[in-house]
């Protein structure tokens, strides 16, 4: 016995611990796992940077020995370029992988599979992936997509999706991997951006031809913040997943249950922080349990109130709206956010009101309307709500989430700009090519025309100017796509420049600004100020447009004029394939002058009935609208699709006479209002539901037609006499 027991000890670290494997190149790294025993701990030496890899990591460990992969010192190894990693077998443990600088070979940057061998008992721990975009907005792939049964995602940083498709995904396609209780906890989620379309998730689990199959994932204790891709930060398309212990910090959506029954939300924490569009939980279909979750100064609305029960379709297909019933929303704390939506979406299609919804024993603090109910025909049970006004707040270390391959409370250096005196057009070139972000380019010259031979092209965010107003012309035999073109990582602050679409013998211009025909794959911002835009002088031409797959965070434009054009004044107007996507989010439009333009002053687009994202939000006012779009069945300002529109203290004069003066083809829970204006000889304002404030009254559509409110204007107004010379703003 004795000689048994000894033989036993003398072999147990051998068991236990396996053995130190050391590796340098990528394939030595496949090699080694594909070799590898349980408990065999591998370790990339000198890690440093490896471009360009596919990496297929493939090996068997086992409950008591998984195999480890990490690095010295537990250094980041840095993938760059076209790269991605697949992982396949049992009981692998990888660490400190950090992607950048690239984006995806494929589809995928990490899959829990490799061909038909999926991964079973396999983690990521201390992972990042850092902005590691498709350079084209809509160039669809996940960051992480998990596959197989109790896969874990663990103390990892996901920062900065830009471009279509959910940062993780959970797959059910496969029934190998339904009932597959992966573990997603501690994870930094931040920085996805806005989308302007469907498919900005931040994480799915599941998809609706599978949702009625459990996923048992577990969501706890991750961080997510600036989640804002579209209305779904978290889209549930699955059955009896546990979403616990998680912080959502000025996110704009909502954490969605869209499919799938007996969700867990519990012990959330969701805080808007008083940001726009900010929302909570949002739930379709029965069984659910919301229990114990704190909503704090959250500020959105509608699909994107603090809590959602959703309306149901009667025989609903299994992709739409089931019925919402069997719930239980108990023992949470709502803090001075918006109200509760209850029965929200009732249209002609979702006419199934909520059924035995069980709302008790909650706590309201700081709180006016708490909730609106839309449909209660078969119960909405409201009981023991507390309304003390007292609450115990609750502080959360956003240090303790995510990788330590990231440093942690560093802020960036402020931005430092320098100012540019421009004196003619080559110092123009020179200073845009080597300017740094954020500084100004001042035109000061004798010279009051700039003549272009190629467009300007922004590539980081600038401020051009200048001490008076400056012409710009094209000195170009061909035809320029603009005198300025945003591309990628560009914004612009543009003022006191006069655009010149024709000049001389020369080449036209297509538009004074525009984006990149190849697309843009940030986000951008663009103000403009003080500006001229005239004579662009072709049907497809416009004053200032966008191109497919560019999104605007923000457009203003104050105090400009646009006449003479023969095509449209402001076109955003691209995306025209009716998927719900647009090509800005926030337009604000002040105290300018449109007149003698063939088509629209202004056209705004966004089709499709896809109900993922909250915007355009366009507002316009103290705005002057001359002799625009006369044609037959024309709009003087054609605003398609945008949910939240202000068109007030406007002027509109001779204008849309052959169709509209404004057309707008809002939904039921758009929120139009068009007031204070003068409409004179114009055409009518046609909107789907017509009391100016897109409410749900679910009326017949109406066109509504103003003439001559107030005839402030006389009949022999011309624009010309109030600008003059280009001089004149």
């Amino acid at each position: 016995m004795k000689k048994i027991i000894g033989s036993i000890l003398l072999l147990l670290p051998l068991v236990i611990f396996g053995n130190d494997i050391s590796v340098a190149t990528p394939q030595e790294l496949e090699q080694a796992v594909k070799k590898a025993n349980p408990g065999d701990r591998i370790t990339i030496t000198n890690a440093g940077i490896w471009k360009d890899v596919s990496l297929k990591i493939r090996g068997r460990g086992t409950a008591q020995q998984p195999i480890v992969i990490t690095t010295n010192d537990d250094a980041p190894l840095f993938i760059e370029n076209k790269s991605s990693l697949s992982i396949a077998g049992e009981h692998l443990h990888l660490k400190n992988f950090y992607f950048r600088k690239g984006h995806a070979a494929k589809n995928s940057v990490i899959t829990f599979r490799i061909s038909d061998d999926l991964a079973n008992h396999c983690t990521i721990e201390n992972f990042v992936i850092d902005h590691y975009n498709k350079p084209n907005r809509f160039d669809n792939d996940n960051w992480v997509v998990l596959w197989g049964r109790h896969n874990r995602i663990a103390g990892c940083t996901f920062d900065g999706k830009i471009n279509a498709g959910p940062v993780l995904i959970v797959e059910l396609n496969d029934e190998r991997s339904q009932k597959n209780f992966h573990l997603i906890e501690k994870n930094h989620f931040k920085n996805r951006y806005r989308l302007g379309s469907n498919g900005g998730e931040t994480i799915r689990i599941g998809v609706s031809r599978y949702s009625m199959h459990d996923s048992n994932t577990q969501l706890t204790n991750n961080f997510f913040e600036h989640c804002s891709g579209e209305t779904e930060i978290v889209s549930i398309k699955s059955g009896t997943n546990y979403i616990a212990g998680n912080y959502f910090f000025e996110c704009e959506g909502s954490l969605v249950l869209r499919h799938g029954d007996n969700n867990v939300v519990d012990g959330n924490i969701f805080d808007g922080n008083f940001q726009k569009e900010t929302g909570g939980v949002r739930m379709v279909n029965s069984g659910h349990v919301i229990k114990n979750n704190m909503f704090k100064n959250l500020r959105g609305k509608g699909f994107r109130s603090p809590l959602t029960i959703m309306n149901g379709v009667p025989n609903s297909l299994i992709n739409r709206y089931m019925p919402v019933k069997d719930v239980k929303i108990d023992h949470n704390t709502f803090v001075n956010s918006e109200s509760l939506v209850f029965g929200g979406g009732k249209d002609n299609e979702r006419t199934v009101a909520p059924e035995n919804i069980r709302f008790e024993n909650n706590t309201f603090a700081q709180y006016g309307n708490k909730w609106y109910l839309n449909n209660n025909e078969k119960g909405i049970l409201l009981a023991n709500n507390d309304t003390s006004d007292i609450f115990q707040d609750v502080q959360v270390n956003s240090d303790s989430f995510g990788s330590t391959l990231v440093s942690k409370n560093v802020q960036a250096d402020a931005y430092a700009s320098t100012k540019h005196i421009i004196r003619n057009t080559e110092e123009l070139y020179d200073a845009i090519q080597h300017a740094h972000a954020y500084d100004t380019l001042f035109l000061q010259s004798d010279q009051l025309i700039f003549g272009l031979e190629k467009p300007l092209l922004i590539t980081k965010p600038l401020i051009i100017t200048g001490n008076q107003k400056y012409t710009f012309v094209s000195n170009a035999d061909k035809t320029l796509p603009a005198f300025i073109v945003i591309a990628n990582n560009g914004s612009l602050h543009v003022e006191n420049i006069y655009f010149l679409g024709t000049y001389e013998s020369y080449g036209n211009v297509r538009s004074g600004i525009n984006t990149d025909i190849d697309g843009v794959l940030q986000r951008y911002t663009l103000k403009v100020k003080n500006c001229t835009f005239t004579d662009f002088n072709e049907s497809t031409f416009a004053g200032i447009k966008a191109e497919k797959a560019s999104f605007a965070d923000s457009l203003q434009i104050e105090n400009c004029v646009f006449y003479n054009i023969s095509g449209t004044g402001i076109a955003y107007n691209a995306e025209r394939e009716d998927k719900g996507i647009y090509n800005v989010e926030n337009v604000w439009i002040k105290d300018c002058i449109f007149s003698n333009i063939l088509n629209s002053a202004i056209d705004i687009y966004r089709g499709g009935n896809d109900e993922s994202t909250t915007g355009p939000f366009v507002e316009i006012y103290h705005c002057t609208f001359n002799e625009v779009d006369n044609k037959e069945q024309g709009a003087a300002i054609r605003l398609i699709g945008p949910q939240y529109i202000r068109f007030q203290n406007n002027n509109v004069y001779q204008s849309g006479q052959g169709g509209r003066s404004i057309e707008c083809r809002e939904f039921r829970y758009h929120d139009i209002l068009i007031e204070n204006s003068n409409f004179f000889e114009s055409g009518k304002i046609e909107t789907f539901y017509p009391q100016n404030s897109g409410g749900n009254s679910g009326e017949k559509p109406i066109l509504m037609e103003f003439k001559a409110l107030n005839k402030q204007l006389p009949k022999s107004f011309k624009i010309n006499q109030i600008i003059g010379s280009h001089e004149l703003i």
